[in-house]
């Protein structure tokens, strides 16, 4: 049984129905096959920021997004001092010339490796982190 947590992409692009997550990954987090998949409440932070922002539309907000997770079994994981530990571990890197700095995409970084979990991510900047213990499942 193998741990996977959703990066902010991952877990908008599963409950929007998005084409841009490709069906093959759709289908393996809807049907687990023993996999859990879970994402960060800082997921749902970034989500619903980015939702009154109006850069993306989450229908019924937060609360209707905590729901549509829970009802596709993706657990929510709620920051543990192991998180906080290893943040505090983790360079803040220079990625392409510019340091990256961005406090959500470290914790969620952060939150995979002490949970000991492969990240699906689909952010460029999260290879990275690999030399850092970081697993991570491109999409």
């Amino acid at each position: 049984m193998a741990r996977y947590l959703l990066d902010t992409h991952i877990a908008y692009w599963l409950v929007s129905e998005d084409p841009k997550l490709d069906p093959n990954l759709r289908d393996e987090i809807l049907y687990p096959n023993g996999n859990i998949y879970f994402t960060s409440d800082f997921v749902l932070l970034e989500l619903t920021h980015l939702n009154l922002l109006g850069k993306i539309k989450i229908p019924g907000g937060v609360k209707a997004l905590h729901k549509a997770l829970n009802s596709i079994n993706v657990e929510l994981d709620y920051i543990s001092e192991k998180t906080y530990e290893v943040l505090e571990e983790i360079p803040i890197l220079t990625i392409n010339g510019k340091k990256h700095s961005d406090m959500i995409d470290r914790v969620i970084i952060a939150n995979s490796i002490a949970n000991k979990a492969t990240i699906i991510s689909h952010d460029s900047k999260f290879p990275h982190y690999r030399k850092y213990g970081l697993k991570l499942l491109e999409a």
